[in-house]
């Protein structure tokens, strides 16, 4: 009987899976890690600028991986040893041209190609638009940096790989220090932001959102701090962001 009750949980729980939409993780290049804090961090991390900017990379795409779990099915391409991802994400690499997205850009390329997925996100995201200095977190469509995959054949063999129904690209990562001088270092009372850039793409490679999210921070430099405080929070506001594509 138990055995029975523990059959049928795990193929409900697979149906569940199954009936999930599942995303495609693409961690940003580390040439797109911008930072005016790194030697200020491996300072107090006691480590190197290199292992601080792969660490912040690192925790980023496992707290985001971690964080859509609880709504979609989720590969990390960078983690996909299996299936050979390393070799995928230098060929998605390999074929993307950067380039600044402005909020004038995208309106006109969404007009051209209308989405409701993209209306949702959209008005999702005007409510935690910056209205004010006093806000600690925020998102922007007014520059963006957008990945311009060149390799036309790329988003269907990824699709059809990883059987994926969106792919989630990070395209940059920022920590900007903000006041900060001699003597503000010295009191340590300067303060800093992050920011993630992020483009959501469907299986065709048709662009949905392309947007920032900002919090802004404390003086924290050490790394176990700036996982749990900020890294963490980033992939939560992604998280609730992404999932309004289900309702």
């Amino acid at each position: 009987m138990i055995i029975s009750v523990l059959l049928c949980s795990v193929r409900l729980s697979a149906q569940q899976d199954s009936a999930r939409k599942s995303i495609l993780l693409i961690p940003y290049q580390q040439m797109m890690h911008f930072s005016d804090a790194d030697q200020d961090i491996a300072r107090f991390s006691k480590t190197d600028p290199n292992t601080v900017r792969q660490t912040l990379r690192n925790e980023l795409d496992i707290n985001i991986y971690h964080q859509l779990l609880a709504h979609f099915n989720v590969i990390s391409i960078m983690r996909s040893a299996t299936l050979n991802g390393e070799y995928d994400l230098n060929r998605i690499y390999a074929a993307t041209r950067y380039t600044l997205y402005k909020k004038t850009d995208q309106e006109s390329y969404h007009e051209a190609k209308p989405s409701g997925i993209t209306e949702k996100l959209k008005n999702f995201t005007k409510s935690i638009a910056r209205k004010n200095k006093e806000q600690t977190f925020w998102t922007n469509d007014s520059s963006v940096m957008l990945a311009d995959i060149g390799d036309k054949e790329l988003f269907p063999y990824l699709t059809r790989k990883y059987k994926c129904n969106y792919l989630l690209f990070i395209t940059q990562f920022e920590i900007t220090t903000n006041n900060k001088n001699t003597i503000e270092w010295l009191k340590q009372e300067y303060s800093r932001e992050y920011m993630i850039h992020y483009n959501l793409f469907d299986p065709s490679g048709h662009l949905l959102r392309a947007e920032t999210l900002t919090i802004k921070a404390s003086n924290e430099n050490k790394l176990s701090e700036i996982k749990s405080k900020y890294l963490i929070v980033l992939a939560q506001r992604l998280r609730d962001i992404i999932k309004v594509i289900n309702d």
